[in-house]
């Protein structure tokens, strides 16, 4: 098989994974990494207290505690990803963060247009960002990240420098929080076919809230996906002590999956998470339907310190 070929039939076993674009490039920057993210339908835009949060809005970084945190997702079809987390303070004012992710799709088989096998060869993704938030005042939180971007298509390569910008709202006493970023701009440094291809840049709104008259954190995500698709994703954690954590989400993403009415499709695109706390550590574990196509398995362990 041609090289020239093997993009579109990548693109094609990714569309129904993808969260933002429907575009080949940087497949790994438009999903959550950690298994709360997940969990909570990926609605993270507001979330402080998850490095799902502080990719999409690096502004929430200013009210994360110290940590560490390594993330493991299964995807469908044999994809994996592997990312590992790092927020931290120094004595300048403000939070950082380092976050490395690597995104593995897989060995694939090289055939001519006989069919005749002629090597084999891998596709993944790897990128790394620094994030920084400060809190400005009681309640509002500005932050930028920066980052670079590599995906490997056998000797096709794709190389790019991206930005997110985030404000960040946060109310101690009423516990609401509202999160607006500008995602994954940047600059395309080299694409597969040409160096015009576009990047999956997004503005981005969330609003979450600690109820008051149910153990639950609530959050919403919305935001124009593609070609005026607008995209709505809720998620809820239920806070059923300080060491045990049930999770749920949801979104409209549900509807464009589904490709007929079954069991499996009737829950695609919605989630199921669990966490618990023992000592300084956290373990979380989370879901994904995806109907028919199969589900997404998330796993993460983190240490405050």
């Amino acid at each position: 098989m041609k090289k020239q070929i093997i993009l579109p039939i990548i693109f094609l076993l990714l569309i129904p994974i993808s969260e933002l674009n429907s575009q080949a490039l940087f497949q790994g920057l438009n999903h959550p990494v950690t298994a709360r993210g997940w969990g909570m339908g990926s609605a993270a835009n507001s979330q402080s207290q998850n490095a799902s949060g502080i990719l999409y809005n690096p502004a929430v970084i200013s009210r994360s505690a110290n940590l560490w945190q390594v993330n493991y997702t299964a995807f469908a079809l044999d994809i994996l990803s592997s990312s590992a987390f790092l927020v931290f303070q120094t004595p300048l004012k403000g939070k950082f963060g380092l976050l490395l992710n690597y995104l593995d799709y897989g060995s694939f088989t090289e055939r001519d247009w006989n069919g005749n096998e002629t090597g084999s060869f891998n596709v993944n993704d790897l990128s790394f960002r620094l994030n920084y938030g400060i809190q400005v005042t009681r309640r509002i939180s500005l932050g930028v990240s920066t980052g670079y971007s590599h995906s490997q298509l056998n000797s096709l390569s794709a190389r790019a420098l991206l930005g997110t910008l985030g404000v960040f709202y946060y109310d101690d006493v009423s516990t609401f929080a509202v999160g607006l970023s500008y995602h994954n701009f940047g600059t395309l440094l080299e694409g597969y076919a040409n160096d015009n291809e576009k990047l999956s840049s997004i503005i981005m709104l969330g609003i979450s809230k600690k109820l008051e008259h149910l153990p639950m954190i609530l959050s919403v995500d919305a935001y124009e996906a593609y070609q005026e698709e607008y995209i709505v994703k809720i998620g809820g954690e239920f806070i059923l002590n300080k060491y045990l954590f049930l999770r749920w989400g949801t979104s409209t993403r549900r509807f464009s999956i589904q490709s007929q009415e079954t069991f499996k499709n009737f829950f695609a695109s919605s989630s199921a998470g669990a966490g618990i706390n023992i000592k300084s550590f956290c373990f979380d574990i989370a879901v994904v339907g995806l109907g028919d196509a199969g589900s997404i398995t998330s796993f993460s362990i983190t240490q405050i310190f």
